[in-house]
């Protein structure tokens, strides 16, 4: 007879991975089959954040874990440390000599992500590793420790976070070794880069698929769009654009394969125009291109309300081909909530500021939307002496109400998910809290998944 415990293993390696990392712990006591099962999906992400940090040693690392049962580094993928334990606001030695032994170990790394300034401890153990292709680190390094760097091999993905000049210095070098591989670039927040030498490294990487400058100061828009010659097969592009008295290139090269566009506007629009120029001349660009663009992030540092007029353009420009769109830092009217929703019929995501006190007038503006399921509240990006209300739970069932395609609402550090039963009234469900929202993996300007 057939039972669970005997199951074929490649059965229960499916069944699990539509399991959560708490079930498959639970799982893995069931019994010694499914805990054979369940280690490899167990161990395939090591990940290290701020609450595992503030209860360290007195909880096991997942590095620890691994060095005590070596063995165990066959299955890990992917590591991603978000936080480092610290002692006088110095990184304890024994967690990253812990961190870098398991690196050595783990011969089938594919993603490495480290977001903390500690990467020299890391360098020795990432070199020769065959499977990695994922790399995002913090590049404050010397020249030795940038040599080092350039002789790691086949990436497909680089995301530098803020670095010194020494890596700078070496991106001419490491975009040679990186040639045959290379397809996702992000340069984020770094003072000493310049148009000198994207100009030198982007002809480097013919295959490069995504760039995203954002926020380094010497490189501007008017910089970006005259580097766009070396990279005609862009699907994503993100870029910084500042107060700047420089002209438009008047020959700008085209990207017809372009399927996301993220804009980081610094700087304040004037009194007469309460929508950026910048943002209208890249909507038109997108037009002459005629490219469908899927996802669209726009980011500006001080907060306006966004005129109707440029939301017409938006839908007019990308309405049957939008599925993901983020106004960061902008306020909308009820009838542009209104008309995005009614207007661009594949929209599935969209992230904007609620308006707390008047939840009722976007639940009727949002009930025009034909597939939306995800709404982020994206609130302020600077902290303010009145700060918004929290949205009730009242609040999201009223929205939820309106517009019953909406599978999750997150907003203020929660997720509001709503369970339907078949057969039941559209107002006759349940709103479940989800976990608290965590940071995401990515920077707000890198495209959805849905996008590429």
């Amino acid at each position: 007879m057939v039972s669970a415990d005997n199951l074929n293993f490649d059965c229960l390696e499916l069944i699990f991975a539509y399991l959560s990392r708490s079930d498959l712990v639970s799982v893995a006591l069931v019994s010694r089959s499914f805990l054979a099962a369940a280690i490899p999906r167990l161990y395939r992400n090591l990940t290290f954040g701020l609450n595992q940090a503030k209860r360290y040693p007195s909880i096991i690392s997942p590095f620890s874990a691994i060095l005590a049962h070596p063995n165990l580094a066959l299955h890990v993928r992917s590591i991603d440390i978000r936080a480092i334990p610290t002692i006088k606001s110095s990184p304890l030695p024994k967690f990253l000599n812990d961190c870098a032994r398991t690196l050595s170990l783990c011969m089938n790394l594919y993603s490495f992500t480290c977001t903390h300034d500690v990467m020299p401890a890391f360098l020795l153990s990432l070199q020769d590793k065959q499977s990695l292709e994922k790399m995002r680190f913090v590049g404050n390094l010397t020249t030795d420790q940038s040599a080092q760097l350039s002789r790691i091999s086949g990436l497909r993905e680089v995301t530098i976070d803020t670095s010194t000049w020494n890596v700078v210095d070496v991106l001419p070098r490491w975009t040679e070794v990186l040639n045959p591989s290379l397809i996702s670039l992000t340069l984020h927040s770094i003072q000493a880069l310049n148009v000198d030498i994207l100009e030198i490294i982007l002809p480097n990487l013919p295959k490069l698929t995504r760039l995203h400058v954002i926020n380094c100061p010497k490189v501007d828009h008017t910089a970006m769009l005259r580097v766009l010659v070396h990279t005609p097969y862009l699907e994503s592009l993100a870029f910084t654009s500042y107060e700047s008295s420089r002209p438009v290139p008047p020959v700008i090269a085209p990207l017809p394969r372009l399927r996301h566009l993220a804009l980081d506007t610094q700087c304040a629009p004037t009194p007469t125009n309460s929508t950026p120029a910048f943002w209208a001349t890249m909507l038109n660009l997108t037009r002459t291109w005629s490219c469908p663009l899927k996802s669209l992030s726009l980011r500006l540092s001080d907060r306006i309300t966004l005129a109707d007029s440029f939301i017409t353009s938006l839908i007019d420009s990308h309405h049957a081909t939008l599925n993901h769109l983020a106004l960061l830092n902008v306020t909308l009217s009820k009838d542009a909530v209104a008309k995005i929703c009614r207007k661009c019929t594949e929209l599935e995501r969209f992230a904007l500021s609620l308006p707390a006190k008047d939840s009722l007038s976007f639940a009727e503006a949002v009930a025009h939307a034909k597939r939306i399921h995800t709404v982020t509240e994206v609130g302020d990006l600077h902290s303010s002496h009145t700060p918004r209300a929290p949205l009730t739970k009242t609040d999201i069932r009223t929205i939820m109400t309106y517009q019953p395609a909406i599978e999750k609402i997150i907003a203020d550090g929660r997720i509001w998910a709503a369970v339907r039963f078949p057969g039941f009234g559209i107002d006759d469900f349940d709103i479940r809290v989800e976990k608290k929202k965590i940071p995401s993996p990515n920077h707000w300007f890198m495209p959805p998944s849905s996008a590429l």
